[in-house]
């Protein structure tokens, strides 16, 4: 096989040290991210305990809230300038009720698995000289030190994620409290012996939402936050 070019073969290494290193650095931290998850395990079972949040729904499942945002003093400006609307709160339903059979878990949020192992480049990348082994060296730690930031930037994501989802369902406790909002509405069917031929269902039931909660405008009918 021909030998690269100089200047190719330089870039190539740079890249596939850095490559190498940054992947490392990830999994690496996402390791050490998991074992201090590990740590905090019951801690975090109760401060992000979901199973709290949830509705009793026929048949023993489970109606998940919605996801509410809040934002504080929202400005919108219209085309052209001419108008513009500022509102003191604002509420959105980012995710709207949804049957389900167990409630979330913080470390379906939280818990990253990159793999064992990282994979090395090929031998033609790897240094063959004291200058390469240089040039190796340095960027395989630079690569190192992107992934390990990565890895937190990625848990500070997931954290961030994790809590507004959390608090969304709260805040939509809050507003239900308060008339704010409607609560979810489900119905059981029961349609008795079904299918035929290869499969046959006895006591079949179909569970069907039939009201999703909904922001009530009409401030005459909300409660105070204390009540």
């Amino acid at each position: 096989m021909a030998a690269m070019p100089l200047d190719i073969r330089r870039d190539a290494i740079i890249e596939a040290a850095t490559s190498y290193g940054a992947r490392g650095g990830l999994t690496w931290q996402t390791y050490l991210i998991r074992k201090e998850l590990d740590v905090r395990a019951r801690y975090l079972d109760k401060v992000f305990d979901f199973s709290q949040l949830l509705v009793a729904a026929p048949s023993g499942l489970l109606i998940e809230p919605p996801i509410v945002s809040e934002s504080d003093n929202a400005m919108i400006i219209e085309i052209g300038a001419q108008e513009a609307a500022v509102s003191d709160r604002v509420y959105h339903i980012i995710q709207n009720a949804r049957i389900v059979s167990s409630p979330r878990n913080w470390r379906e949020y939280l818990e990253r698995d990159w793999g064992g192992e990282v994979e090395p480049p090929p031998d033609i990348l790897r240094p063959e000289d004291e200058e390469e082994r240089e040039l190796w060296i340095k960027h395989v730690t630079l690569g190192w030190e992107q992934g390990l930031q990565q890895a937190n930037e990625i848990f500070a994501d997931d954290l961030a994620l994790l809590t507004a989802d959390f608090q969304g369902m709260v805040r939509y406790r809050l507003l239900l409290t308060q008339g704010m909002i409607s609560p979810p509405r489900a119905l059981q069917v029961d349609r008795g012996v079904t299918g035929g031929g290869s499969e046959m269902r006895v006591g079949d039931r179909a569970i069907q939402l039939t009201g999703i909660p909904e922001l009530i405008t009409g401030a005459d009918s909300w409660k105070p936050a204390n009540r």
